[in-house]
């Protein structure tokens, strides 16, 4: 039996904390676990290497987004090494393999009527690269993650169909009550899809560190989209010759924290539906390292680098 399971990808705007470090091993357990029954396993982690804070980083670096997200690759690779992981392979989202194959998703997409053109307006985070509804936005307009000011944004690009696929979500959990673990994970995530849900931004057009459009190739994929695809897309060429995507898909596992949930049981689910492609089986999300009474993380500078303490 075939067993398949995930990291989130780690933003490759800086360097490796113990938080990235906890997710890889908790993925590690599972592969090593599952192994040790006999399974036929798979295990993936890797680097997200696009998107407007990369851009910024790079810059403010003096550098480029292509240099900067190899040291950070490295640096990774690095911390997966240092916690003895045994990943089958490593994805960067900078990968040819992994850019081909997401545009070839997105085109299907596209195709299958869930793409039209707009203009978006609304609050946007720059460093959790994501556009915020009302429910996500704290005092002052400022991101509740983050604790930054968030930037008011106006553009015309590509939109994604979310609304389309509401009752599709929340019938997948009311009848899968065991996809998302813990349970209250999964009340967060059916609360937020009954809460309704909007279309959303596929593209941008104001960056231009990104995987461009096929059919518009002035914008870019959102990052998410371009992200969230690299477990699907790692199969295709993660062994040379090989297409591994019948024998692994769907997922087994994602590991992942709460901060992303939205992505993994909102959008991610919903884009493989309008894709015609079969959702992951389970979703872990657990919660986040603290320093203090906040989260660990490398834009609050409050971070433990795993070299020091492992």
């Amino acid at each position: 039996m075939s067993f398949y399971v995930t990291t989130p990808i780690y933003y490759g705007n800086g360097e490796p904390h113990l938080g990235h470090a906890y997710s890889t091993m908790a993925a590690d357990i599972l592969a090593r676990h599952m192994r040790q029954r006999g399974e036929d396993v798979f295990f993936l982690t890797g680097t997200d290497e696009h998107g407007e804070p990369i851009a910024q980083a790079a810059e403010k670096q003096g550098t480029t987004p292509q240099e900067l997200v190899d040291r950070s690759a490295e640096s990774f690779r690095d911390m997966v090494a240092r916690v003895n992981a045994t990943n089958d392979f490593f994805i960067r989202t900078t990968d040819r393999g992994h850019i081909e194959r997401v545009q070839a998703v997105v085109d299907r997409v596209r195709e299958n009527g869930f793409v039209y053109e707009g203009t978006y307006e609304g609050w946007y985070c720059p460093r959790c690269a994501d556009f915020k509804n009302e429910n996500e936005i704290g005092p002052g307009d400022t991101c509740l993650i983050h604790e930054i000011p968030l930037d008011r944004e106006t553009e015309q690009n590509w939109f994604f169909r979310l609304s389309a696929f509401q009752d599709d979500l929340e019938k997948l959990y009311e009848e899968n009550p065991g996809m998302i673990q813990p349970d209250f994970r999964r009340n967060e995530a059916l609360a937020f899809i009954r809460g309704g849900l909007n279309d959303v931004s596929l593209s941008r057009s104001q960056i231009s560190w990104g995987v461009p459009l096929s059919w518009d190739p002035d914008q870019v994929m959102y990052v998410w989209f371009d992200a969230l695809l690299n477990y699907y897309t790692a199969l295709g060429y993660a062994r040379e010759g090989e297409d591994l995507t019948d024998r692994y898909w769907p997922a087994s596992w994602h590991v992942i924290a709460k901060d992303i949930l939205k992505f993994h049981t909102v959008y991610w689910p919903a884009f493989l539906m309008a894709a015609g492609i079969e959702v992951p089986q389970r979703i872990f999300i657990h919660g986040f390292l603290l320093m203090g009474d906040k989260k660990m993380s490398k834009s609050l500078g409050n971070v433990l680098d795993p070299f020091e303490v492992i």
